[in-house]
């Protein structure tokens, strides 16, 4: 049905897009790809999922694998249990533990960090394969330099509209320690949901030097009812 309308009347989102290709045709696909996100958010919430964390601080040949489950209530808030840890509590408590601290920190924000014409300008940039399905690259540029925010690229999936992939770096630092944030962000579909499968970041700290952090998401299911 919202295809139909699609093609009758196309949202306008006026200096939100500078196409190479028909401008109705960018359009198009950022109208499917706001509807679709506003729709999935509900399935979002109520899941968990394991991360297996893998850290390297080079300068300092420190580094530490971490497995733990992260845990989106109904309400968005999220959580963390964390199952076992090896390696460096330095690559523990200063890469690993900070991560999951921001990802907790944004969550309770009321802050609007979202994809949208309100945050961003969208270049349309082309059309290829990734993982076998037809996606559409669009180029990020955001409007502000605020929390959350980044400069990159944005790949959504052409018959779904969800994203599979988001690659950049953050306009705004979270922490006074850190210099630049660059990191690559890959979705998987689960209940027809695009929830995360791996995050790839490289951060440039003021005292350690760089960072680097790899995560994989598995073993999505819906939230465990805790015993009273």
């Amino acid at each position: 049905m919202f295809l139909c309308l699609l093609l009758i009347a196309v949202p306008a989102f006026p200096d939100a897009v500078s196409a190479d290709r028909p401008p109705q045709v960018s359009q198009q696909v950022l109208a499917r790809y706001f509807a679709a996100v506003s729709e999935q958010t509900p399935k979002t919430r109520g899941v968990e999922m394991d991360m297996d964390f893998s850290a390297r601080l080079p300068k300092l040949k420190k580094e530490g694998s971490m497995l733990a489950k992260r845990i989106v209530s109904s309400l968005g808030k999220i959580s963390f249990v964390v199952k076992s840890f090896s390696g460096d509590s330095t690559v523990k408590n200063y890469v690993i533990i900070k991560y999951m601290s921001g990802e907790v920190e944004m969550a309770d924000k009321t802050l609007d960090a979202g994809i949208n014409p309100k945050n961003y300008k969208f270049k349309y940039k082309r059309m290829e394969s990734f993982n076998g399905r037809q996606v559409h690259v669009f180029e990020l540029n955001p409007r502000k330099k605020q929390l959350g925010l980044f400069k990159g690229e944005l790949w959504i999936d052409d018959e779904t509209a969800l994203p599979v992939r988001e690659t950049g770096s953050l306009v705004k630092s979270p922490s006074i320690f850190l210099k630049k944030v660059n990191f690559t962000r890959t979705y998987a579909m689960y209940n027809g949901a695009a929830l995360p499968a791996r995050v790839e970041s490289v951060v440039e700290t003021r005292i350690a030097g760089k960072a680097e952090l790899d995560i994989r998401y598995s073993n999505v299911a819906p939230e465990a009812v805790a015993t009273p």
